[in-house]
C-alpha cells in the first residue's frame, strides 16, 4: 500500500503528576474524646518524596497492620502532616526511599510517640542518601541474559542477588548470587520472557547498605508467541514502581479522573508520585498505568491520575508485528405490521429504535458491516542509553494501522432518513505485561437515505490506514514521518428505484500504553475517527429522465482526523509536544466518480482499458513473456479490470478456486526476483513502460496472488513480484522493508492484508488460493520528469503452482 514501507509512529501520552495529599479512608467525622493528633514534618532533599509509618503498639508490641501513613510528594523539601490518631504509643516505621536511582533512609525525632486525647504530639522525620551505589539499571537485556551496572563509591564490594518474580531480595542471604566484575554484573541462562527482580548491596567504609532494586524481564521473541495471544514486553522498571498483582488489589475502579485503588493488606504504600501498573480487570478492561496522587491515612488507599511509561519504566520494549482485530454487525431484515409500522421503520435486528431519524411506514434497511484492524505496533522507551544509544535517548515508535470493511445495504426508504447503527465496543490488548498495550475501538455505520429509492448491494470494500515513525529525545527534539494508504472497489448496486445513499462506517479508536476505560480516561499516543468507507450514492440523471433509475454515480474516500502525542524527559524537565502529520487528518478519495448501470453514458460507464489513471502520460512499453501470460480480465478483484501478468496462463489464473492454474512454460526467470526471493526463479513475466508524472508521487495500486497459498507458506516455493519505479522496489510489506511475496504475506504474517480465496472470497474472481488484499506503493518522484516503472512476477524454486499480479485499472497515477 501506498507509502506505507516509509512505516509509521505514535508515542506516549503526556502526565500529569498531582502534588500527594493525605486522603481519608473513611471520609470527615467529628473527633472522639479518646482522640488526639500527631504532627509529622518529613524533610527530604529536593525532589524526594517520603513516607512514614505508625504501628499501634499494645501490651509493648507492634501490630502487624500499619495504624496510619504520613506522606510528603516529591514537589517540596518539607511537607507537615496532620495525624488524627486514638490516644495510645505508636512505634515510627521508616521504610527506605528507592527514587530515580537514590536510595534513601529516615532518621526520626523519637523511635515512639504517644497520643493523647485532645493533644497534639509532634514527630520530625528526615531522609538523606544512604551512601551506597547509585543508577543501578541494565545495560543490555536480552533473550536468556541481563547485564547490568551502576555508580558506586571508589574501593567499595558488592553483592548482587537475583529472585523470581517483581520482588527483590530484602537481604544478602535470599535469592541467587550473581557473578560481579567491578561496577558491572551478568547474569545468564535465564527463561526468555520471564520476569526478575536483582537486588544490589554495597560495602563501604566497614558497612554494607541497600537494597537498591531493579525489576527486569527478559526478552521475547514474537515469532515464539501463539497466534492471537498478548506479546509481553521486555521492560526494566524503577525501583519506586508498584507492579500490581490481581491479588494486591481489593479493589480498583475507575474515578473520571483518575482510577481509586484499594491495595490488600501487606502490600507495601507506594510512594507519593511513584507510578502504580494495574492489571486488567473487569472493571479496567485495559489495566491502567498511573502515578499515586493522594494516599489515606491508612495507606491502603490511593487516588491515582494518568501515567505515561516513563513514569514506569527506564527500559521498555514491545515489538507487535502483527495483529488483527474485528467486530461485526448481525443485522437482518425485518419487516413492518399492524399500527407500529404506521410510527416508525424498522431497520434490521442490530438497530435500536433510536438508531433511525425519518422515514415512512414501509421504509427498511438491512445493513451488516464487518470492520476489521490491523497492523503493528513497535516501540521503544529508554531512559539510560540502552543498546548503544546516547543519553537522553527519549524515544522511538513505529505504528501502523490499517481498517479494512465489508459489506452491502439493501435500502428501502420513503423521504429522509438518517440511522447510526451501532456496532459493539472492542478493547484488545496487544500486551498485557507489563503495561497492557490495547487497541480500543468503538465503531458505527451511518447510513443516509434521501428520497423515495429501493437499491440492494450497495457498498464498498474498502482498505485504509495510516502510518507513522519518528523519534523523540531532548537532545534532538521530535522528528516524525508518516502518510496513509486507501484502496477501494464498489459493489455493483442493483436499482429498483433511485435515490441517493450515504454510507460512512469507522470508528473512534485509541492504539497505546494502557488504553482504559472510558470512565478512567484513556492513556494512549494515537486516537481520534477513522472512518474507511465515506461514500455516496446518488442518480446521475434528474427525476423525470428515463434513465433516471438506470445510473448510479458513486463517490467514496478515506476520512481520517487523528492525533499523536509524545513526551521526553530528563529529571524534573520534560517535553512535550502533540506531532501533527499531515496524512493523519483529511479526507481522500479512493477513485474519481464510477458510474453503475444500463443508462449510463457509455464512456462514463464503460471506461477504456488503461492502467494510467489522472497525473501521468505513458511513453513507450514494453512486455517480456508469452503472450498467454498477460491480458486484460474482468472480476479478478472487486468492482474493477485487472491488467493480469501470471507465471503461467492468464486465463487460467480466472476463475474460482476448484480450477487449478498451474503451467510451466519453460521460461528463464529473474534475477531481480531470485535475489529477492532467495530462491531460483521460473516462469518470470514483466511489463516496463515510461510515464511522466505531473505530480510529486507516483502511485501503482495492485494485488499479488498464488496457487502456493496456503499449502506452501514459509516454504521454499516463495513465489515473488517487484514493482521497481525508477530501479527501487516499492512493493512492500506496508509499514515494513519485506518485499511482497508468499513468505511475507499470509494466514500467518501480516494477515490483515491477506485474502483466503480457497473456499472462494466474495467479489474475488480468481481460481488462485490465496491473494494480497489491493496495495498501493507510492514513490517521490520529480514532475514533468519521466521515470521507468517496471512491474514483474515469477515462480521460485520450481515452475509449477502458477502466481500473477494484477494491476487495477487506473491504477498508475500520480498526485
Amino acid at each position: 500500500m501506498r507509502g506505507w514501507q516509509k512505516a509509521v509512529a505514535v508515542l506516549f501520552v503526556t502526565a500529569t503528576t498531582t502534588a500527594a495529599a493525605v486522603v481519608s479512608a473513611s471520609g470527615a467525622s467529628a473527633q472522639t474524646p479518646d482522640e488526639g493528633f500527631v504532627r509529622v514534618v518529613l524533610q527530604t532533599p529536593e525532589g524526594v518524596p517520603a513516607l512514614a509509618e505508625l504501628d499501634r503498639r499494645t501490651g509493648g508490641q507492634p501490630e502487624t497492620q500499619i495504624e496510619a501513613v504520613a506522606t510528603k510528594a516529591p514537589d517540596d523539601t518539607s511537607a507537615a502532616v496532620l495525624l488524627r490518631l486514638s490516644a495510645g504509643a505508636y512505634q515510627v516505621g521508616l521504610p527506605p526511599v528507592v527514587f530515580d536511582g537514590v536510595r534513601y533512609v529516615g532518621t526520626s525525632t523519637r523511635p515512639e510517640v504517644v497520643v493523647r486525647p485532645g493533644q497534639t504530639a509532634e514527630l520530625g522525620v528526615t531522609y538523606r542518601p544512604e551512601g551506597g551505589a547509585t543508577d543501578f539499571h541494565a545495560t543490555e537485556v536480552g533473550i536468556d541474559r541481563i547485564a547490568l551496572t551502576w555508580r558506586a563509591p571508589e574501593g567499595a564490594r558488592f553483592d548482587v542477588r537475583r529472585t523470581g518474580g517483581d520482588v527483590p531480595a530484602a537481604t544478602r542471604n535470599q535469592g541467587v548470587a550473581v557473578p560481579v566484575i567491578a561496577n558491572t554484573a551478568s547474569d545468564q541462562g535465564l527463561r526468555p520472557g520471564t520476569p526478575y527482580s536483582y537486588a544490589l548491596f554495597t560495602q563501604s567504609a566497614g558497612r554494607w547498605t541497600g537494597p537498591l532494586p531493579v525489576a527486569t524481564s527478559t526478552t521475547v521473541q514474537p515469532a515464539s508467541v501463539p497466534p492471537g495471544e498478548p506479546v509481553p514486553a521486555t521492560y526494566v522498571a524503577k525501583g519506586e514502581t508498584l507492579l500490581a498483582e490481581p491479588s494486591d488489589l481489593v479493589l480498583a475502579e475507575p474515578t473520571g479522573a483518575g482510577v481509586r485503588v484499594v491495595l490488600a493488606d501487606g502490600v507495601r504504600t507506594p510512594l507519593p508520585g511513584a507510578a502504580v501498573v494495574l492489571p486488567i480487570s473487569p472493571s479496567l478492561e485495559g489495566g491502567y498505568l498511573g502515578v499515586v496522587a493522594a494516599i489515606s491515612q491508612n495507606g491502603r488507599e490511593l487516588a491515582l491520575t494518568a501515567g505515561a511509561l516513563d513514569d514506569a519504566f527506564v527500559l521498555h520494549v514491545i515489538a507487535i508485528d502483527d495483529f488483527t482485530v474485528s467486530v461485526a454487525g448481525d443485522g437482518e431484515p425485518e419487516s413492518q405490521q399492524g399500527a407500529a409500522a404506521k410510527s416508525s421503520p424498522s431497520f434490521g435486528a442490530q438497530a435500536v429504535p433510536k438508531a433511525c431519524q425519518g422515514g415512512g411506514a414501509d421504509s427498511s434497511l438491512t445493513f451488516s458491516p464487518s470492520l476489521g484492524l490491523g497492523g503493528h505496533f513497535r516501540s521503544t522507551l529508554d531512559t539510560f542509553g540502552i543498546f548503544g544509544k546516547e543519553i537522553p535517548v527519549g524515544a522511538t515508535v513505529d505504528v501502523g494501522l490499517i481498517a479494512t470493511v465489508t459489506g452491502a445495504a439493501a435500502v428501502r426508504a420513503q423521504g429522509f432518513v438518517r440511522c447510526e447503527l451501532p456496532l459493539p465496543k472492542l478493547l484488545r490488548p496487544l500486551t498485557v505485561t507489563p503495561v497492557p498495550i490495547s487497541i480500543l475501538l468503538e465503531p458505527v455505520a451511518e447510513v443516509t437515505l434521501g428520497g423515495g429509492l429501493e437499491i440492494s448491494n450497495v457498498g464498498l470494500t474498502a482498505s485504509a490506514g495510516v502510518y507513522a515513525k519518528g523519534t523523540l529525545s531532548l537532545k534532538s527534539g521530535a522528528s516524525f514521518s508518516g502518510g496513509f494508504d486507501a484502496d477501494a472497489s464498489p459493489l455493483p448496486p442493483k436499482v429498483t428505484v433511485n435515490g441517493e445513499v450515504r454510507l460512512k462506517v469507522g470508528g473512534e479508536l485509541v492504539l497505546g500504553p494502557g488504553a482504559g476505560t472510558k470512565d478512567a480516561g484513556v492513556i494512549a499516543g494515537v486516537g481520534g475517527a477513522l472512518y474507511p468507507i465515506d461514500g455516496a450514492f446518488e442518480p446521475v440523471f434528474p427525476v423525470g429522465d428515463k434513465r433516471f433509475d438506470g445510473c448510479v454515480e458513486i463517490r467514496a474516500g478515506f476520512g481520517r482526523e487523528l492525533n499523536l502525542t509524545a513526551k521526553a524527559w530528563l529529571g524534573s524537565f520534560d517535553v512535550t509536544k502533540t506531532v501533527t502529520i499531515e496524512a493523519f487528518k483529511g479526507f481522500t478519495p479512493y477513485f474519481t466518480p464510477v458510474r453503475f448501470g444500463n443508462s449510463c453514458d457509455d464512456t462514463a460507464s464503460t471506461p477504456p482499458d488503461s492502467l494510467f489513471g489522472p497525473g501521468v502520460d505513458k511513453g513507450e512499453e514494453q512486455t517480456v513473456g508469452d503472450p498467454d501470460q498477460t491480458g486484460y480480465v474482468e472480476g479478478f478483484v472487486p468492482g474493477a479490470r485487472t491488467w493480469v501478468l501470471s507465471t503461467g496462463r492468464v486465463g487460467d489464473a480466472v476463475g474460482v478456486p476448484s480450477q487449478f492454474a498451474s503451467t510451466g512454460l519453460g521460461r528463464t526467470g529473474d534475477a531481480d526476483l531470485t535475489a529477492q526471493s532467495g530462491q531460483q526463479t521460473f516462469d518470470a513475466v514483466s511489463y516496463q513502460v515510461s510515464v511522466t508524472p505531473s505530480g510529486r508521487t507516483l502511485n501503482v495500486r495492485y494485488v499479488f496472488a498464488s496457487e502456493e497459498y496456503p499449502e506452501f507458506v514459509n516454504s521454499r516455493f516463495n513465489d515473488a513480484m517487484a514493482v521497481f519505479i525508477g530501479g527501487q522496489n516499492c512493493a512492500r510489506v506496508p509499514g515494513t522493508q519485506e518485499a511482497v511475496s508468499i513468505n511475507t504475506i499470509n494466514q500467518f504474517r501480516n494477515s490483515a492484508l491477506y485474502v483466503d480465496n480457497s473456499q472462494g472470497a466474495s467479489g474475488y474472481g480468481t481460481s488462485m488460493d490465496g491473494l494480497t488484499r489491493p496495495l498501493t506503493c507510492s514513490v517521490p518522484v520529480t514532475p514533468g520528469v519521466p521515470v521507468t516503472v517496471r512491474i514483474v512476477v515469477a515462480d521460485a524454486s520450481d515452475s509449477a503452482y502458477d502466481s500473477a499480479v494484477a494491476l487495477v485499472d487506473g491504477g498508475i497515477f500520480s498526485e
